[in-house]
């Protein structure tokens, strides 16, 4: 999400578009899906291998959004100018996915994404390091109410997803590190007796509590641990609230719904200890930020 580091995603729907015929392709040999794509070039960031595009919808698998995809040769890129008209090869496996086979097709689209980056609904100051989180109302897998101040006392960590995000890097990666990371703690002995992992949604419309389970079932999520899926109740104002507390970014811009990434951890006092604005950290960076909260600080 330009100034959002690979978080850039979106929904919605460009009148000017048409969609591709070609049906949805699997590679017997990878396993992998190979999806063909057309949309309009939005920014291009050769230094990450990355081009940020509005692509048209991807039948059965992705609505149409603004996202940035991943190239594995550079050369894919060259001449490339925002708001050229494209079409590629998407592929997508497990854990990575990536776009080939790069062709302008000579028509021009308009370029959404101005200097300001993405559109917003969480829009105010970020709390600096050491503040405390606001004790911020949701509602669990059970459809159970709870607050941040449930978890207080060890410490906590969240991140935010929604569920119909289908990109392996993004949210996926955020359930797939956050199950990776509640398996280590359980086998923690020593400094982390007390821990909770909180995933977040911010599609307040879709993500009920029984969308938000079965969704967590696919990444071994299971009822009755630490690891709590919540769900903003409809109508609140709490996600737009702990978004601007923590710099997450999230709505529409010009018909393309968009966000990034933010994972945080709270210390036993609610407060914040460490954030990590993008997708590339580590469940060990994760858990050595958790461990790091455990420890009192000399100054409040």
């Amino acid at each position: 999400m330009v100034a959002l580091s690979l978080g850039l995603l979106g929904c919605g729907a460009d009148d000017q578009k048409v969609l591709l015929t070609e049906d949805e392709v699997v590679d017997s040999d990878t396993l992998a899906k190979l999806f063909k794509v057309r949309g309009i070039v939005q920014e291009i960031k050769r230094d990450e291998k990355l081009v940020v595009v509005d692509h048209e919808e991807i039948p059965d698998y992705m609505g149409a959004m603004i996202m940035p995809f991943r190239v594995k040769d550079l050369a894919e890129l060259i001449g490339l100018e925002p708001g050229d008209g494209i079409v590629f090869d998407y592929r997508v496996e497990e854990l990575q996915s990536w776009i080939e086979n790069v062709q302008v097709t000579g028509k021009k689209g308009a370029v959404k994404m101005g200097s300001k980056g993405a559109a917003t609904v969480a829009d105010g100051e970020v709390l600096p390091m050491m503040a405390r989180l606001s004790d911020y109302a949701f509602v669990d897998e059970t459809g159970e109410e709870v607050s941040l101040a449930d978890y207080r006392g060890g410490v906590t960590a969240l991140t935010f997803v929604f569920t119909r995000c289908p990109v392996p890097e993004y949210c996926p990666a955020m359930m797939r590190k956050f199950h990776e990371a509640s398996i280590k703690l359980k086998k923690t002995q020593k400094g982390l007796a007390d821990w909770t992992l909180l995933t977040i949604s911010f599609d307040v419309a879709y993500d009920s509590p029984e969308v938000m389970k079965a969704w967590g079932k696919h990444f071994g999520f299971e009822l009755g641990g630490s690891w709590h899926l919540l769900s903003a109740k409809k109508g609140s104002d709490t996600i737009e609230k702990i978004a601007a507390d923590v710099g997450l970014k999230f709505g529409d811009n010009q018909g393309s719904y968009q966000h990034n990434l933010r994972t945080v951890v709270l210390d036993g006092r609610g407060r914040i200890r460490k954030v990590f604005t993008d997708e590339n950290w580590t469940v060990e960076e994760l858990l050595e930020a958790m461990k790091a909260a455990k420890q009192e600080p000399m100054v409040q």
